[in-house]
């Protein structure tokens, strides 16, 4: 899934009264390269507020192609297979020179934690996060060979960030070929 899925493009529609790059804010989807933003641009911004981020394309080698669109709104929304960063400002006693960055995937209407981390601000988080973010997406590819992961079936990342827990969801065993007796 190194592309933006049709139905995720529609949830992620530019935010019309959200901050733009020419504004006060980061840039958004809707703000260059066909509504993708360089991942490694963000790193030189330090996140005001909490965000997500649609993974579009990575490759794992540094210093490589790492875009993703900015999902807007209030109650921001994904698809089943999608890969996402959640980026927010740090927290604890070095608050001010950290960034929270997560990695997450969507599956059968859930959201999954892959990995976590409280990073220096220094702008080298991409690169740090990148290889996980690689084979969260190689995985997502690999699993919708063979089950439904929900690509029509939206997911309130702000809600499901909440209850989710680790590991993937029962829903995808029951939709594989064996459990289904075939």
């Amino acid at each position: 899934m190194t592309a933006i899925p049709e139905p995720a493009a529609a949830a992620a529609a530019p935010d019309t009264d959200g901050p733009t790059a020419a504004a006060d804010g980061p840039p958004t989807a809707a703000d260059g390269m066909g509504g993708q933003v360089d991942v490694r641009s963000l790193a030189a911004q330090r996140p005001g507020e909490a965000m997500w981020l649609l993974v579009t394309e990575v490759d794992g080698a540094a210093g490589a192609v790492f875009a993703a669109s900015i999902v807007p709104g209030p109650q921001p929304r994904a698809f089943g297979g999608d890969v996402l960063l959640h980026l927010a400002p740090g927290a604890g006693p070095d608050a001010g020179a950290t960034v929270s960055v997560a990695v997450w995937t969507a599956a059968a209407e859930v959201l999954i934690p892959v990995a976590a981390w409280d990073l220096p601000d220094d702008g080298g988080w991409p690169e740090r996060v990148r290889a996980t973010v690689a084979f969260a997406m190689s995985v997502m590819t690999e699993i919708e060979q063979h089950v439904s992961l929900g690509e029509h079936d939206l997911v309130d990342l702000d809600a499901a960030a909440a209850t989710a827990v680790p590991g993937l969801p029962w829903p995808l065993a029951g939709n594989s070929p064996v459990a289904a007796g075939g």
